[in-house]
This record gives C-alpha cells, structure tokens and sequence, in this order.
C-alpha cells in the first residue's frame, strides 16, 4: 500500500461512482489500487426507486438491495469496496466513527482520497462525510493519533461534485478535471447497476458532458467527458503541473 493507492469515502452507496466513477476506472486500468468505503447504503433518503416500487418495503431489505447494487458497481470500476451500515439521513459521525476513518487512513496510506464538496447544505450527509473526512486526514497526519502507529501520514485530498445540478449554490466550483473519455462507457455501465436510483443516468451523463466542455475550453483539446474535482490544500512541487493539450501547428508556433 502507499504510493498507488487511491481511498474514496462515499457517504452513500452510488455516490463514489456518480461523481468519480471514471477517475476510479481510469486509475484502476492504470494499475493502482482503489478502495471505496460507503458509510451508508442510502436507504432512507435515496433509494426512491425502492420505495415508489415497494411501499410495504423495509428498511433492512432496502440496505440489502442497495448493498448489492454498490459491489456490482464497485466491480464495474475496478474498485475495492467496504461498508460500514450506519444509517442515513441523519448521518451521525461521532468520535468513534472519526477515529475508525483515520485507521483506515493509516492502514491503506493512499496517496489519494476522493470524497465529497465541504459545503452542501441540499445534502447534509455529503457534507458531514466530507467534514469527517478532512478530520480524519488531519488526525492521522499527527504522529500521536495513534500512539502504536510507527509513522503519520497526510494524503492528497480532492472534493468531487456535490449534489447536482445545485453544483453552483452549493457553492461548487472545480479547479481540477480528469478526462474520462477512455472510461465514461465503463462508468455509465456501473451506475446501472443502481436501480433504486434511475435517474442517476440521466445526471450524470449530462454533467460529464458538462465537465468535459469545461475541461477541453480550458485545455485547448478535445475532451467529451470529465469530472470535476476540488485540490485541499496547495499543491508544492519543483516545477509547476502542465495542463495536457493538443499539439500546436507549426504555424502556429512561429
């Protein structure tokens, strides 16, 4: 584990493949490890597919369906996949709960992790696994957070989409994109797998689009779909990264 380890902390069970599906495609094919953890299976708040179609339904068998959907899906990608089966809307994430996500931290060492936007008052359990996640890489970068731990360990951490389409009043505004056309298709594949949610394809198609138009005006290059991302803290390098783009001609270098 480490250097080609990617951890994407999803507080439902579609949301890492709605918002990162073909960046987590996309890095698996490239031979890294990807490894998603639901908090919830989004039973209560958004399974309406489930619901509409079995009002006399359960909780419990719900979270069944929703867990088999996510694994499905997970496989699709490429991606490892675990749950933890706290409920949803509320999502709680106490002490306990923060100190079991800096352990995973510390044990995978990703040099990666993927989870969602700080501020999305339309989907408060985006926002409290978001805040939960930027405490526990912050715990786990402090050597004394767990004592038995021979060393700490601070990841790159990137905020994918929020609810869509209140990208903009959630106050969303990427300053990273990820070309996704080579693993759009495997994406859409995946979110398939999720019947109680069917208009996650709809969505999603349109903001990868959305993204990937963005994405190829800013790059001077074609890009049909993307997904957006926001960087945590400050990138420090020794030369600054380059934005891919398409050759000029030799006209136009003259």
């Amino acid at each position: 584990m480490g250097s080609r380890d990617i951890l994407v902390v999803s507080a439902h069970a579609a949301d890492y493949c709605t918002r990162a599906g073909g960046t987590i495609a996309r890095y698996a094919r490239a031979g890294w490890s990807v490894h998603v953890i639901v908090l919830t299976y989004g039973a209560r708040g958004e399974s309406g597919g489930y619901w509409k179609s079995s009002p006399d339904g359960t909780v419990e068998e719900c979270e069944a369906i929703r867990q088999a959907e996510s694994q499905a899906a997970a496989d699709v990608l490429g991606a490892t996949i675990e749950f933890c089966g706290f409920k949803d809307y509320p999502l709680i994430i106490d002490e306990d709960r923060t100190r079991m996500l800096t352990r995973r931290v510390l044990d995978i060492r990703p040099e990666i992790v993927l989870t969602h936007w700080l501020d999305d008052p339309t989907n408060v359990d985006h926002q409290v696994t978001s805040r939960a996640v930027v405490r526990a890489v912050t715990n786990a970068s402090q050597i004394g957070s767990f004592p038995s731990t021979p060393a700490h360990h601070f990841p790159n951490l990137y905020f994918f989409e929020s609810t869509v389409p209140m990208s903009e009043f959630n106050n969303f505004s990427p300053d990273t994109y990820i070309d996704i056309d080579e693993t759009y298709e495997v994406k859409a594949e995946a979110i398939k797998r999720f019947a109680c949610q069917p208009q996650l394809v709809f969505y999603y198609q349109h903001f990868a689009t959305h993204r990937g138009f963005q994405a190829a005006n800013w790059a001077k290059r074609t890009i049909q779909y993307a997904e957006g991302f926001v960087r945590y803290l400050p990138l420090v390098r020794t030369a600054f990264p380059l934005t891919e783009r398409e050759p000029q001609q030799e006209t136009e270098r003259r």
